[in-house]
Protein backbone atom coordinates (compact mmCIF):
# COMPACT_ATOMS: atom_id res chain seq x y z
CA UNK A 1 0.00 0.00 0.00
CA UNK A 2 1.15 3.80 -0.29
CA UNK A 3 2.72 5.70 2.09
CA UNK A 4 0.53 8.25 3.65
CA UNK A 5 1.59 12.03 2.76
CA UNK A 6 2.07 13.33 6.45
CA UNK A 7 4.16 16.33 5.94
CA UNK A 8 1.59 18.83 6.65
CA UNK A 9 1.00 17.65 10.32
CA UNK A 10 4.41 16.02 11.14
CA UNK A 11 6.88 17.39 8.81
CA UNK A 12 10.56 18.08 9.62
CA UNK A 13 12.73 16.28 12.36
CA UNK A 14 10.48 14.47 14.71
CA UNK A 15 11.93 13.10 17.58
CA UNK A 16 11.57 9.63 18.02
CA UNK A 17 10.73 9.80 21.42
CA UNK A 18 8.56 12.63 21.54
CA UNK A 19 5.90 13.02 22.94
CA UNK A 20 6.37 10.42 25.04
CA UNK A 21 9.83 9.98 26.39
CA UNK A 22 12.66 12.28 28.27
CA UNK A 23 14.35 14.56 25.01
CA UNK A 24 16.97 16.87 25.69
CA UNK A 25 15.90 20.41 24.70
CA UNK A 26 17.48 23.97 25.14
CA UNK A 27 15.64 27.09 24.43
CA UNK A 28 18.09 29.62 22.11
CA UNK A 29 17.25 33.25 21.50
CA UNK A 30 15.74 33.52 17.89
CA UNK A 31 17.74 35.31 15.24
CA UNK A 32 15.04 37.80 13.79
CA UNK A 33 13.93 36.26 10.69
CA UNK A 34 12.03 37.50 7.72
CA UNK A 35 10.39 33.49 7.23
CA UNK A 36 8.18 32.51 9.69
CA UNK A 37 9.50 29.82 11.86
CA UNK A 38 7.83 25.99 11.81
CA UNK A 39 8.05 22.86 14.63
CA UNK A 40 10.46 20.37 12.71
CA UNK A 41 12.06 23.11 11.38
CA UNK A 42 15.92 22.24 10.69
CA UNK A 43 17.64 25.00 12.92
CA UNK A 44 21.80 26.07 13.43
CA UNK A 45 23.34 28.57 15.71
CA UNK A 46 24.94 32.18 14.08
CA UNK A 47 28.67 33.89 15.55
CA UNK A 48 26.25 34.91 18.17
CA UNK A 49 25.24 31.80 19.35
CA UNK A 50 21.53 32.39 18.49
CA UNK A 51 19.29 30.42 16.84
CA UNK A 52 18.90 30.72 12.85
CA UNK A 53 16.66 28.66 10.21
CA UNK A 54 18.91 26.33 7.93
CA UNK A 55 19.04 26.46 4.57
CA UNK A 56 18.02 23.16 2.53
CA UNK A 57 20.89 21.31 1.44
CA UNK A 58 23.32 18.94 1.44
CA UNK A 59 27.03 20.40 1.33
CA UNK A 60 29.33 19.42 4.09
CA UNK A 61 29.30 22.72 5.53
CA UNK A 62 25.28 22.57 6.40
CA UNK A 63 25.50 22.30 10.24
CA UNK A 64 22.42 21.62 12.39
CA UNK A 65 21.71 21.94 16.02
CA UNK A 66 18.44 20.04 15.71
CA UNK A 67 14.88 20.97 14.73
CA UNK A 68 12.27 23.21 16.77
CA UNK A 69 9.70 21.37 19.55
CA UNK A 70 8.07 24.46 20.98
CA UNK A 71 8.72 28.66 21.29
CA UNK A 72 8.92 30.73 24.18
CA UNK A 73 8.90 33.95 24.92
CA UNK A 74 11.80 33.56 27.66
CA UNK A 75 15.25 31.56 27.96
CA UNK A 76 13.14 29.41 30.55
CA UNK A 77 9.64 28.61 28.50
CA UNK A 78 7.90 30.16 31.59
CA UNK A 79 6.62 33.21 30.22
CA UNK A 80 4.28 31.99 28.13
CA UNK A 81 3.99 32.02 24.25
CA UNK A 82 5.30 34.49 21.87
CA UNK A 83 3.59 37.88 20.89
CA UNK A 84 2.04 37.14 17.73
CA UNK A 85 0.66 33.79 18.56
CA UNK A 86 -2.28 34.16 20.59
CA UNK A 87 -4.75 34.15 17.31
CA UNK A 88 -7.13 30.79 17.99
CA UNK A 89 -7.35 30.50 13.97
CA UNK A 90 -3.05 30.32 13.73
CA UNK A 91 -1.48 27.04 13.99
CA UNK A 92 1.45 26.31 16.30
CA UNK A 93 4.16 28.34 14.34
CA UNK A 94 6.31 31.40 15.09
CA UNK A 95 5.05 34.81 12.65
CA UNK A 96 8.16 36.05 10.55
CA UNK A 97 10.05 39.28 12.60
CA UNK A 98 8.72 38.14 16.16
CA UNK A 99 11.32 37.94 18.74
CA UNK A 100 11.17 34.52 20.58
CA UNK A 101 12.78 31.83 22.19
CA UNK A 102 12.76 28.31 20.25
CA UNK A 103 12.93 25.20 22.11
CA UNK A 104 15.18 22.94 19.87
CA UNK A 105 15.80 19.10 20.56
CA UNK A 106 19.85 19.47 20.80
CA UNK A 107 21.42 16.03 21.40
CA UNK A 108 23.47 14.58 19.20
CA UNK A 109 22.95 11.48 19.68
CA UNK A 110 18.76 12.33 18.91
CA UNK A 111 16.98 9.99 16.38
CA UNK A 112 14.42 11.79 14.07
CA UNK A 113 11.74 10.66 12.01
CA UNK A 114 11.59 12.54 8.63
CA UNK A 115 9.75 12.22 5.78
CA UNK A 116 10.80 11.36 2.34
CA UNK A 117 10.03 13.77 -0.37
CA UNK A 118 8.65 12.40 -3.83
CA UNK A 119 11.13 14.13 -5.83
CA UNK A 120 13.53 12.06 -7.57
CA UNK A 121 14.35 8.06 -7.09
CA UNK A 122 13.80 6.52 -3.81
CA UNK A 123 15.36 5.51 -1.03
CA UNK A 124 16.09 2.41 -0.70
CA UNK A 125 17.56 0.14 2.29
CA UNK A 126 20.83 -0.08 0.92
CA UNK A 127 21.25 3.59 1.16
CA UNK A 128 20.93 3.01 5.39
CA UNK A 129 24.38 4.31 6.87
CA UNK A 130 24.32 6.23 4.06
CA UNK A 131 24.02 10.45 4.50
CA UNK A 132 21.56 13.26 2.67
CA UNK A 133 19.84 16.33 2.70
CA UNK A 134 16.69 18.13 3.19
CA UNK A 135 14.51 19.88 0.49
CA UNK A 136 11.00 21.76 0.81
CA UNK A 137 10.40 20.70 -3.14
CA UNK A 138 7.78 22.84 -4.23
CA UNK A 139 5.56 23.55 -1.36
CA UNK A 140 4.76 27.46 -1.36
CA UNK A 141 5.52 28.11 2.24
CA UNK A 142 8.28 26.41 3.70
CA UNK A 143 5.52 25.11 6.43
CA UNK A 144 2.00 24.65 7.60
CA UNK A 145 0.03 27.90 8.58
CA UNK A 146 -2.83 25.87 9.94
CA UNK A 147 -0.72 22.84 11.66
CA UNK A 148 2.31 24.56 12.14
CA UNK A 149 4.22 21.56 10.75
CA UNK A 150 7.46 22.45 8.84
CA UNK A 151 7.67 21.00 5.19
CA UNK A 152 11.26 19.78 4.92
CA UNK A 153 11.62 16.07 4.01
CA UNK A 154 14.36 14.21 3.12
CA UNK A 155 15.79 14.35 0.31
CA UNK A 156 16.08 11.33 -2.02
CA UNK A 157 18.25 12.37 -5.09
CA UNK A 158 21.40 12.86 -2.97
CA UNK A 159 21.82 10.11 -0.91
CA UNK A 160 25.31 9.39 -0.73
CA UNK A 161 27.78 6.92 0.49
CA UNK A 162 29.89 9.74 1.29
CA UNK A 163 30.00 11.90 5.04
CA UNK A 164 28.69 15.21 2.87
CA UNK A 165 25.13 15.39 3.50
CA UNK A 166 24.38 17.12 7.15
CA UNK A 167 21.55 13.94 8.08
CA UNK A 168 22.58 10.15 8.21
CA UNK A 169 19.64 7.55 7.48
CA UNK A 170 19.61 5.17 10.33
CA UNK A 171 16.60 3.21 8.95
CA UNK A 172 13.10 2.85 8.27
CA UNK A 173 11.11 3.92 10.56
CA UNK A 174 7.81 1.95 12.55
CA UNK A 175 5.00 3.99 11.38
CA UNK A 176 1.55 2.64 10.25
CA UNK A 177 -0.47 3.93 7.48
CA UNK A 178 -3.85 5.20 7.47
CA UNK A 179 -5.03 2.07 6.00
CA UNK A 180 -3.35 -0.39 8.10
CA UNK A 181 -0.37 -0.89 6.09
CA UNK A 182 3.70 -0.43 7.53
CA UNK A 183 5.23 2.28 6.05
CA UNK A 184 7.93 1.14 3.51
CA UNK A 185 10.15 1.98 1.04
CA UNK A 186 9.25 4.27 -1.61
CA UNK A 187 7.14 7.49 -1.73
CA UNK A 188 6.52 9.38 1.46
CA UNK A 189 8.55 6.63 3.48
CA UNK A 190 9.59 7.99 6.86
CA UNK A 191 12.90 7.23 7.79
CA UNK A 192 15.26 7.47 10.81
CA UNK A 193 17.94 9.53 10.87
CA UNK A 194 20.82 11.38 13.32
CA UNK A 195 22.58 14.62 12.88
CA UNK A 196 25.57 14.34 11.15
CA UNK A 197 27.12 17.25 10.78
CA UNK A 198 26.17 18.84 14.38
CA UNK A 199 26.84 22.14 15.81
CA UNK A 200 27.64 21.22 19.01
CA UNK A 201 30.06 18.81 18.47
CA UNK A 202 31.85 20.46 15.48
CA UNK A 203 32.82 23.30 16.72
CA UNK A 204 35.73 23.49 14.30
CA UNK A 205 34.14 23.01 11.64
CA UNK A 206 31.32 25.62 12.53
CA UNK A 207 33.60 28.69 12.68
CA UNK A 208 32.50 29.10 16.39
CA UNK A 209 35.84 28.63 17.24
Amino acid sequence: MANDDQVSALGGLRPVTQPYGTIKRSYYRLTTSANAVFVGQPMDLDTNGQATTVAQGTGITVLMVGPVIGFSRDSRGQMGLPDGMSLITQGGYLPSLTNAYVCIADDPNQEFVIQEASTGTAITTAAIGNTTGFIYTTRTNSGDLLTGSSYSELSPGEASAGTSGPLRIVGLADNMNSDGSFNNVGVYAKWRVRISNHRLINPQASGII
